[in-house]
């Protein structure tokens, strides 16, 4: 599996993980490499793990992709006690990358 030979620095996971405790989400414009699917599950699954060393911060952390207007797919990684729930998430993700939802 492609997934398991990504390897995630920790400069990136600890930039990810400020920008969780900081606004609740990250996006393809915290971290590019997000457009690929495989890559940006790796890094939420990496994340969640590094998070689970800290017994002072405990996140619901979820991963969710999205289709829009014109063909695009794009994730986002939130802490669910901040973007409560998955028509949120999607919300904050389109209103990010300046995309259309559909309906």
């Amino acid at each position: 599996m492609r997934e398991s030979k990504i390897k995630y620095s920790d400069d990136d996971l600890k930039k990810a993980i400020d920008l969780i405790k900081k606004r609740g989400y990250i996006t393809k414009l915290d971290f590019k490499k997000m457009d690929d699917t495989v890559w940006a599950d790796g890094f939420y699954k990496a994340m969640d793990s590094k998070i689970q060393e800290d017994d002072s911060y405990n996140p619901y952390l979820y991963i969710e992709l999205f289709d829009f207007k014109g063909g695009d797919i794009d994730a986002i990684i939130f802490d669910m006690d901040k973007v409560k729930t998955r028509d949120d998430a999607l919300k904050t993700l389109a209103k990010t990358l300046h995309e259309t939802i559909i309906r």
